[in-house]
């Protein structure tokens, strides 16, 4: 039977680092830190409560140190405004994805009050993400709010507010770094009409986050689709002249957000799936901020968390993505399901091909005419109306997330992403997997009954001219049975064989996202 249940437990709040028994060959050229970031603490320790979701879980970082073939592991608590007060009142005191506030008793009544009229406050707890701006390393989720960290001692350093800095209440999870060093982002805010804002992020060279924040510029603002919602985005796509974000059904309905604590809502209570609207693609121009006004619509409503990659080919962008028929993945991640060891296999994700012409009157094309030519391509666009209607090309079998690929060949032309086969019955489960976006061939490697591997990493070898998939793949790998050692994997990124594992008597952290920061040398 699955033994999930075990990979969900609260850890302990902070370990020292521990060096790992190496087995087979880690390679020496190989040297610095794999950061990981997810969910560490669900209140669950000696009393009848627990936080409803996986994801309400608050934010753990932890880090794998390597160096001259040898590996070491650490863990710590961040240190968020959300974790330091659920400290003390043993319960949430801003709603989290899954579980409502409960009442600050830190505050007097009076504030209580008002802050229960006037709802203004997000959760800072930010489990979903960790990437760089500068040369700090920032956590983020999905609000306004993220911290940059010390990656020597992992100790939470600065709480920043993009609310100040862009005028966004919500950022996506994912921002994307161009080859300059800007960072770009979609943020979105209610305040005064439902709309979304494109970020840039200027690479400012100071070394601090900061000081980059403080001079993000807005480079586009669209208006939502929806009067009183917006689309949850967890993530866009970038090639070297475009951003493409897209709009689901999965809204979130600001009326019931701006509710949130007199109503007892979680965030997740505000989120309704709406079948009946179709996918939007919304392409922007990254030198104007001008936005492509041609209708891009999905044939079939989808939810998606995910990109892999886009590029630009012929007058033609090619978005790659993981995509869901309906957004109940989501709820598969509840606790009261993941302690029972249940995790159903139900609408399994999908790779998914769109490609986009880059089209700007409609009117002259042709009804029904098929606007992809890219070879071997089985994606089509096809007007219909006033909209051009994308219809993907499925790659691979279903059963793959959370996709990563070579940073060099992010927005270009490539050929490989990387994968895991996560939880769910799939011809991946308790694998890692290399697909070949051309042909759809996957390599896997396969770990044992109740071994469930994390998000991978490609790290590449260092030379310019070497091949898109030289270099390793880093597997982090939880053993649900308590009985067997969770590892590291290192896999050699062409042949996808085994070189090494290290072995930990500790647990990992089930984290959702790492980046791999190489040694200063």
């Amino acid at each position: 039977m699955t033994q999930i249940s075990n990979l969900f437990t609260t850890r302990q709040e902070q370990i020292i680092p521990v060096e790992g028994s190496v087995k087979g060959i880690i390679p020496t050229w190989l040297e610095g830190k794999l950061l990981r970031i997810g969910p560490g603490n669900w209140l669950d320790s000696g009393e009848d409560f627990s936080m409803a979701n996986y994801f309400d879980g608050f934010a753990m970082v932890s880090k794998f140190d390597i160096k001259n073939g040898k590996v070491s592991y650490c863990q710590r608590m961040i240190e968020s405004e959300s974790y330091q007060k659920a400290k003390i009142v043993k319960r949430p005191v801003f709603a989290e994805f899954g579980t409502h506030a409960y009442p600050d008793t830190t505050k007097g009544f009076l504030f209580r009050m008002f802050s229960t009229l006037v709802p203004t406050d997000l959760t800072d707890n930010n489990i979903a993400a960790i990437y760089r701006i500068e040369d700090e390393m920032i956590i983020s989720s999905q609000t306004c709010f993220v911290h940059s960290i010390d990656v020597d001692s992992l100790a939470t350093k600065e709480r920043h507010d993009l609310m100040k800095s862009s005028g966004t209440m919500f950022t996506t999870a994912h921002p994307l770094t161009d080859s300059d060093g800007n960072s770009w982002n979609i943020g979105a805010t209610m305040l005064t009409g439902c709309k979304y804002h494109l970020i840039k992020i200027p690479f400012i060279g100071s070394g601090k986050a900061s000081d980059a924040l403080k001079s993000s510029k807005v480079i586009a603002t669209i208006q939502s689709s929806w009067k009183t919602c917006l689309s949850f985005i967890s993530s866009f796509a970038m090639t070297e002249n475009y951003v493409i974000f897209m709009e689901s059904p999965l809204l979130i309905n600001c009326v019931k957000l701006a509710q949130l604590q007199i109503k007892h809502f979680a965030l997740r209570d505000t989120f309704e799936w709406t079948p009946s609207e179709k996918n939007r693609f919304i392409v922007v121009e990254k030198e104007t901020g001008n936005v492509i006004k041609t209708r891009f619509i999905s044939d079939l409503p989808f939810f998606s968390i995910h990109h892999c990659n886009a590029f630009e080919r012929d007058d033609q962008v090619v978005v790659d993505l993981i995509g869901y028929p309906n957004a109940n993945i989501l709820d598969k991640f509840n606790m009261s399901n993941l302690r029972q060891n249940q995790f159903s296999s139900a609408d399994p994700p999908q790779t998914y091909r769109f490609v986009i012409p880059l089209i700007h009157y409609v009117v002259d094309v042709t009804e029904g005419e098929n606007l992809v030519t890219i070879p071997d391509v089985t994606a089509t666009a096809i007007k219909s109306g006033d909209a051009i209607v994308l219809k993907p090309q499925q790659i691979a079998e279903p059963g793959l997330e959370l996709p990563v690929i070579n940073a060099r060949f992010a927005g270009k032309p490539y050929k490989y992403f990387y994968a895991s086969g996560m939880y769910g019955e799939s011809s991946f489960k308790n694998s890692i997997c290399k697909i070949n976006m051309e042909t759809g061939k996957a390599d896997l490697f396969k770990v044992g009954e109740n071994e469930y591997c994390g998000e991978p990493s490609f790290i590449p070898k260092m030379a310019f001219d070497s091949d898109e998939d030289d270099g390793v793949v880093l597997v982090p790998v939880s053993c649900a049975d308590s009985n067997k050692l969770d590892y590291l994997a290192c896999l050699d990124s062409k042949t996808f064989l085994e070189l090494g594992r290290v072995e930990f008597e500790t647990k990992f952290l089930q984290a959702l996202h790492g980046i791999f920061m190489w040694s200063l040398k």
